[in-house]
């Protein structure tokens, strides 16, 4: 979830996630849609280096931890080009992107035709926040290889993370007329049309994605988002449901599939989903916000009481002033009344 507008860059790890927020007589909706996944580092020393056999890293949901100090990072200088290229999907393995970044560099420099190269370099501008470098480098690599289908999915999502889907769609577009199995460019594309606020050709997208990759519980929850924005709750519950089925963990839909409940006037169900989200995620501000509503409608004053404050510590930490405001107007509404 990669904030909360998801797309996915090919890294099959981010996903799309909303919040639905309500005070206990004005319940409002606000879906926050996550960021885009990249996809997998290549190698060279395969035959066909695009290919599906080129899986030997990927990089981690949370960024990790930058060097502090980034001179340490040695370049063996008697290391050939594809050399390189392989250090630097081992420091990947090893979770320093920043230490990547170096080497791929390296490699490049010795060769700069090197397309995977470029194509790892992106993935790892994009793991540590640089999207403006990361769409250069996807440019790179589309340019040397017109072919490769990944990189201009991957090139689509970092620049529909950085806000442009006008710019995205026809590279994503193109992932898909090169590679028509390529579910991620569907899923990513599929969130460009979102932005575009064309949610049927989002949808479209979304379940050509899944055809695709049924497997896929945040493309399922995503399209529960979607559907609920067009107003069928009932269905959008059982997206959900069924995202919760294959990913146990997935907090956002549990958050989400509790407020659903709750505006279907399921309130004890409700409480349970919305206890699940936060039991995987203890600092889900919404979740506890929602929770305090959900309590507060049953009449469960204390307990609501305590749930709001939950919700406000969470969003000042998050420097959510509005909604950190917001949940004080809820406490002292119940303890004044």
């Amino acid at each position: 979830m990669i904030a909360n507008f998801l797309l996915k860059f090919s890294l099959l790890n981010l996903t799309l996630s909303a919040v639905i927020f309500g005070g206990s007589t004005d319940v409002t909706t606000k879906f926050d849609f996550m960021k885009p996944v990249f996809g997998i580092f290549a190698s060279v020393l395969v035959v066909s280096i695009y290919g599906s056999d080129i899986a030997i890293a990927q990089l981690r949901q949370k960024p990790p931890q930058k060097l502090q100090v980034q001179q340490q990072i040695v370049v063996p200088p008697n290391e050939t080009a594809n050399q390189l290229l392989e250090r630097g999907n081992a420091y990947v393995r090893l979770g320093n992107v920043e230490g990547a970044i170096v080497i791929f560099r390296a490699a490049i420099k010795k060769n700069p035709e090197l397309t995977a190269a470029y194509y790892n370099l992106g993935l790892a501008y994009a793991q540590a926040g640089n999207l403006k470098a990361a769409i250069h480098s996807f440019q790179r690599a589309t340019r040397l290889d017109p072919k490769f289908a990944i990189a201009y999915s991957n090139l689509g999502a970092a620049q529909l993370q950085s806000g442009n889907p006008d710019q995205a769609i026809p590279n994503l577009q193109k992932a898909i007329s090169l590679d028509p199995n390529l579910a991620v460019a569907y899923y990513n594309l599929g969130l460009a049309f979102k932005e575009k606020k064309d949610i049927n050709r989002a949808i479209a997208n979304l379940n050509q994605s899944l055809k695709l990759n049924p497997q896929a519980s945040e493309t399922i929850y995503n399209l529960g988002l979607l559907i609920q924005t067009q107003g069928d709750i009932p269905k959008a519950i059982a997206y959900y449901s069924k995202a919760i089925q294959l990913n146990p963990e997935y907090a956002e839909a549990y958050y989400n599939l509790g407020a659903a409940l709750f505006i279907q006037g399921q309130t004890e169900e409700a409480i349970t989903q919305l206890n699940n989200a936060i039991q995987f995620r203890k600092d889900y501000a919404e979740a506890f916000y929602t929770l305090g509503v959900t309590q507060a409608k049953l009449g469960k004053k204390q307990e609501a009481i305590q749930s709001f404050i939950q919700a406000q510590a969470y969003f000042n930490q998050q420097k959510n002033v509005a909604w950190a405001q917001q949940s004080d107007r809820q406490i002292q509404k119940l303890r004044s009344g």
